[in-house]
């Protein structure tokens, strides 16, 4: 009896398993469903969506050993403002050497011996997620939550990513909703609402 129970068992978490979602986690060096940038930048984001394509000369995208991405999530599609809840999944990886060729510049790099493909807790084949790539130095911090505190750190958008069937091709699996993103933040509206209000303030004072 107790050895059909532990057989029983072992079935259960082979098909537990089997029904558990993965991504892939590359921003290059693959072949995505839809052309668009998405690239990871110092300070500012090339042009909007679609341009410049994989493989421009635009400039300011990441490149040193010290900075990595990682992957974070939420369950379930258009959960964007839970994204502060949201749970890692995977590892991180680094950027691409200085020298790399400006066709990869701004991506990272899959560390030898390492799989891009990472495995969702719970989410399983055909839900949804919704995912955000996180960038840091890990050189000044340990953590992406130090470098949120050091306020030098990059996000990007959270965009909807549904675990497909088993046996679908291999960019079935791509993050095909990312779009670029800088690691230092520009303004944020609330900021620059603030900057234009005191600067109404310090004019209305001087007349």
């Amino acid at each position: 009896m107790k050895k059909l129970i532990a057989i029983a068992a072992l079935g259960l978490a082979a098909v537990t398993g089997w029904s558990q979602g993965t991504v892939d986690f590359r921003n290059g060096g693959v072949t995505f469903k839809t052309v668009v940038n998405r690239y990871v930048y110092f300070t500012a984001v090339g042009p909007g969506a679609g341009t410049p394509v994989p493989g421009s000369t635009d400039p300011n995208r990441i490149v040193g050993t010290s900075y990595v991405a990682g992957l974070w999530y939420v369950q379930g599609a258009d959960q964007g403002g839970q994204i502060n809840s949201a749970r890692q999944v995977g590892r991180t990886f680094a950027f691409r050497a200085p020298t790399t060729a400006v066709a990869n510049q701004g991506t990272w790099v899959i560390a030898a011996g390492a799989s891009p493909n990472f495995t969702f807790d719970n989410v399983a084949i055909g839900q949804s997620a919704t995912l955000q790539v996180r960038v840091w130095d890990s050189a000044k911090f340990a953590t992406f939550e130090a470098a949120v505190a050091g306020n030098e750190y990059g996000a990007s958008a959270p965009f909807n990513y549904t675990v497909p069937a088993a046996g679908s091709p291999p960019d079935a699996y791509y993050m095909d909703g990312l779009r670029a993103f800088a690691v230092i933040p520009e303004p944020s509206t609330i900021a620059l609402g603030i900057l234009g209000a005191a600067s109404l303030l310090f004019l209305r004072r001087r007349k």
